[in-house]
């Protein structure tokens, strides 16, 4: 056992030997999965972020993967590894791309996806208790049948209840029910220490858990407050000359007293990208604003102040829209690699924020796409992305670069990002006032004094090689370096650009390079939901397919897996990218048969598991119903 060369609280065991695994897998029992093979524990080394340098940085690579079957396993690995001083990396669908969930120095990935039961419905008091690791659609499918509904949700769907406590908190629904913290009553909370604590919406301790990213404990339960099952669904979606005039729509709609479910502006970029996949300009390539309302009377007050000031689409449009909102990270575009910078910003910044951050990209000649969730009645979370393909490094890395200028230029606009993980860490003192961060930072020496939650990261960088490239995170070097960045990308962009060409590309390799890593498919793999086994994920089968197009070595047992598949093509028709994985995943099987040979004893003891198991024929019923 050896002690990491960081000084002060972050001191824990740099590397796990034998002995203390075995202890680990004595410990724990039958109350948690140990999964300690290759592939598996490099499935936990990243989020759907592509940072190539990542693994330079930081022991990216988690010595082990823990998957608790029930608190009282999770209770026994996280007192253990607060007494040994062993870094935990608390992970459920990893839907977020700044690093938060990634390992930064060798230790254990608690995967907390098994632990995804709903707990209790409270009919009469209209609230919902579920653990960290239920997928927001489930819980939807779940209160369908009682004529009940979450107040919001995020856009990724598929995404946790503690991810998204940790990371996030405003989406769908956030202009009238605004952030995740007000629809809570409790949460359930684990410490390092082992303690257990219940924590009420009313008390202060509540709110240092959201948004902060697992830094103080591990979020086991929520509680959730619902409503009534919405009667009406009234979407409408107005067309604007400039975004200039779509915010001055929204800000007079805010002013006018109308009250819609949801408000999203969407620029002309983006509807001209939805038009591609649909094979028709079905929609006007304008800036727009689209609103969601429940009520005749609000969306009738719509309709008066929209007259005459913008153009509006037809019915049948506007709800397929609406449909949308579930799969917001679409590419529609032939380069695959979504690059985004995402921030809380005022309404009133909006466009001046919008105006020199469109300049700074036309002289980068980057296309973006930009969108903004209406969160309340002066605020905005507005995402840029650049669509780009990692597989051209240098064009690749203008694009990452844009991130933190996007992000600097945010800030002096009043704006601060949404979320920190790694990446955005050098930002903290602009997200959070001096007086938090003490707050922050007491707290985080009370109830973590060791610093095993998701160390290195957050509060501060530290990396590999003594933490010399950790340097460059610090936020005074950090500034220099962004604005240095901002005056040399458009110059090397002019040199990129004439290397832009078309790559041929088998659907294999295509899909490959165009999946998000969003985890819609897990929520509704029948292969994994029996199995509890990540590699049978097709997000994870491309993993494995990218590895062996980079012509990297697959093992025998890892190939076996692949097949392991009912081809029922449920991933297909969840897939945010509306990728063909079915006919991927067979040419996949095709490349590894040649190799390895077909597993027909493996395949027939699988289809024999799945057809004895309960959970399966419930799935399958479900589908039908």
């Amino acid at each position: 056992m050896r002690s990491s060369p960081c000084s002060g609280l972050d001191r824990w065991v740099s590397y796990m030997d034998e002995k203390l695994k075995t202890r680990i897998k004595g410990l724990i029992g039958k109350d948690a999965k140990i999964v300690e093979e290759d592939f598996e524990r490099a499935l936990c080394s990243a989020d759907i972020g592509e940072v190539p340098f990542a693994k330079r940085l930081f022991e990216t690579t988690p010595e082990l993967v823990v998957q608790p079957k029930n608190v009282e396993g999770l209770v026994k690995i996280v007192k253990f590894a607060n007494d040994e001083k062993i870094a935990l990396y608390p992970r459920g669908s990893a839907s977020s791309g700044l690093g938060g969930v990634v390992p930064t120095a060798k230790g254990i990935v608690v995967d907390l996806s098994h632990m995804n039961e709903i707990i209790k419905l409270n009919r009469e008091k209209e609230t919902i208790k579920a653990q960290t690791g239920v997928r927001w659609s489930e819980i939807e499918d779940f209160l369908n049948r009682e004529n009940l509904s979450v107040r919001s949700y995020p856009s990724s769907f598929f995404s946790t209840v503690g991810g998204w406590i940790a990371t996030g908190g405003y989406g769908i629904g956030s202009f009238r029910f605004s952030h995740l913290k007000e629809q809570i009553e409790s949460i359930e909370v684990l410490f390092p220490s082992g303690e257990l604590k219940c924590i009420r919406s009313d008390e202060e301790e509540v709110t240092r858990f959201f948004g902060t990213e697992g830094q103080f404990g591990i979020i086991l339960t929520a509680t959730l407050k619902l409503r009534k099952k919405q009667k009406r669904s009234l979407p409408h979606l107005v067309y604007f000359e400039s975004f200039e005039g779509a915010f001055t729509f929204v800000t007079d709609m805010i002013k006018a007293g109308i009250e819609p479910y949801h408000i999203k502006y969407l620029d002309a970029t983006h509807l001209e990208a939805v038009n591609t996949p649909l094979g028709e300009d079905l929609f006007r390539v304008n800036d727009a604003v689209f609103v969601e309302f429940e009520e005749d009377e609000e969306r009738t007050k719509f309709l008066e102040l929209a007259e005459n000031r913008g153009i509006l689409e037809e019915q049948y449009l506007s709800n397929y829209f609406w449909h949308e909102r579930l799969f917001p990270m679409k590419t529609r575009s032939r380069k695959p690699t979504h690059v985004a910078c995402e921030l809380i910003i005022p309404i009133e910044s909006a466009v001046p924020y919008l105006k020199e951050g469109k300049r700074i990209v036309e002289r980068c000649r980057i296309d973006i796409q930009v969108e903004s969730h209406i969160v309340g009645k002066d605020r905005a979370l507005l995402i840029v992305t650049h669509l780009c393909d990692i597989r051209k490094p240098l064009r690749y890395l203008i694009h990452i670069t844009l991130i933190p200028a996007l992000t600097r230029l945010g800030v002096t606009f009043s704006g601060v990002p949404y979320g920190l993980g790694i990446w955005n860490t050098p930002f903290i003192k602009d997200k959070f006032d001096k007086k938090t961060l003490e707050i922050y930072r007491a707290y985080k020496k009370e109830v973590d004094p060791r610093t095993i939650l998701n160390p290195q990261k957050f509060f501060s960088v530290r990396t590999k090689w003594a933490n010399i490239p950790g340097i460059l995170f610090k936020p005074s070097v950090f500034r220099l370096l962004s604005r240095a960045a901002a005056l040399v990308t458009p110059g090397l962009a002019k040199l990129t650009i004439i290397q832009e060409r078309e790559m041929r590309q088998s659907l294999l390799e295509e899909t490959v390079y165009s999946c998000m890593k969003c985890g819609s498919c897990a929520a509704y793999c029948p292969a994994y939901i029996v199995t509890g086994d990540e590699s049978v994920i097709p997000k994870n089968k491309l993993y494995l397919a990218k590895k062996l197009i980079k012509g990297g070595q697959i093992a025998k047992k890892d190939s076996d897996r692949v097949f392991l598949c009912t081809h029922c093509g449920m991933c297909r028709e969840v897939c945010q990218n509306d990728l063909d994985l079915v006919t991927a995943c067979s040419e996949l099987e095709k490349m590894l048969e040649a190799r390895f040979g077909k597993p027909e004893e493996a395949i027939r003891e699988f289809v024999s598991s799945m057809e004895s198991q309960e959970n399966y024929w419930r799935f399958v019923y479900a589908q039908k119903i």
